[in-house]
């Protein structure tokens, strides 16, 4: 467990500090770079409180964590998906 554990938290933080650079990389000016991390940041917030709320619900609900996991399954996968997206050298406009 707590190497799962570990590795969530690299992967985690990873991804986060990937994002943050990519707001720089992907756009030409830094007005659109302000404009494209207000925008993302405010999705990504909403999704962040909403993660262990609904990730806590469905442990109450199903009375165990094979659902709740799958969920942070399926979240990886679309992070990985998305990821392929963002990591294309194309500018944002």
């Amino acid at each position: 467990m707590p190497l799962w554990v570990i590795m969530m938290g690299i992967g985690a933080g990873s991804a986060f500090s990937l994002s943050m650079m990519f707001f720089g990389l992907r756009t030409r000016t830094a007005h659109q770079s302000a404009e494209l991390s207000g925008m993302a940041q405010s999705f990504g917030y909403l999704l962040a409180a909403v993660g262990p709320t609904l990730f806590g619900y469905l442990h109450d609900a199903t009375h165990g964590w094979t659902v709740p996991l799958h969920m942070l399954g399926a979240v990886a996968i679309l992070l990985f998906i998305f990821g392929l997206g963002a990591g294309r050298n194309r500018y944002v406009s």
